[in-house]
């Protein structure tokens, strides 16, 4: 006779766990035994099969094994969660370097980008800068740009676009509003960009802000309505003084084709 623990009752055996951590089939003699008693058992057949392989394997064996599956079901767990993780917006940052950010629905940043050379020396210097909410991100933004030199005039434009046609860019840019306005000393716009011109941009690698100012300095018709729906007419002088001094200054290294003179963007109101 030996003693088990019950974890499986059927009619005419039950399969009961030993100390040394096998498997055996016995008739259990303790009475009104449940499933997870201790309980005093015959042995009535001998193991076959897998169970007698695993019996037979030492005990640090098996817990090593034990130990190796569960390491790779909660790792396979967390690489299917991250590889499953959506992007909900775009936000694209130019200051003088220009970066773009992808946004999850918590507005966490997930991922960043460097559209430009100096936006590339800029993230170096920049730890740990996704996985934080986009508030925190922007922040370390300006302040490596201010030490860098990057950051002279003070000015940034900050661009939002998403893939999902029924989100409402106004309510996203509303929550960037209220974190930008607690932020002394910084001249920033926001700019509602549609998909199409983000994908325009993604297309020439340049930031979607300035190919979007460029259909607005164009007045596309269908474009310029959802900026002025959206963007107050502080930002609209924000963004016609950024883009309109940088065509002014230099015919290199521009990024938008389209215009070779300044930008000025109609007031409507």
């Amino acid at each position: 006779m030996k003693k088990g623990i019950v974890m499986e009752i059927h009619r005419k055996y039950a399969i009961l766990l030993t100390k040394d951590g096998s498997f055996e089939k016995g008739i259990i003699l303790t009475a009104y035994a449940d499933q997870g008693d201790e309980v005093i058992f015959q042995s009535v057949v001998e193991k076959s099969g897998w169970r007698s392989y695993w019996a037979k394997m030492p005990l640090s064996v098996r817990l090593s094994a034990i130990i190796l599956l569960a390491l790779f079901i909660f790792s396979f767990s967390l690489f299917y969660g991250a590889n499953n993780s959506t992007t909900e917006a775009y936000v694209a940052i130019d200051i003088n370097p220009s970066i773009e950010l992808e946004l999850d629905d918590d507005m966490v940043v997930t991922d960043i980008h460097a559209v430009n050379e100096s936006a590339d020396k800029l993230i170096e210097e920049v730890r740990s800068i996704s996985e934080r909410n986009v508030s925190s991100v922007l922040t370390d933004i300006m302040h490596e740009s201010e030490d860098q030199g990057m950051a002279e005039e003070k000015t940034m434009i900050v661009g939002v676009s998403s893939e999902n046609p029924n989100d409402k860019l106004g309510n996203l840019i509303s929550k960037i509003n209220t974190y930008i306005a607690s932020i002394p000393e910084w001249e920033i716009a926001t700019l509602p960009v549609p998909e199409e011109v983000r994908k325009s941009a993604q297309n020439k690698n340049k930031s979607m802000n300035e190919v979007m100012a460029a259909e607005l300095a164009n007045h596309h018709v269908e474009i310029e309505q959802t900026f002025l729906d959206i963007t107050d007419a502080d930002n609209r002088a924000i963004i016609d003084f950024f883009y309109g001094e940088e065509a002014s200054d230099s015919d290199t290294n521009r990024s938008i084709e389209q215009e070779k003179m300044p930008m000025k963007l109609q007031d409507t109101e």
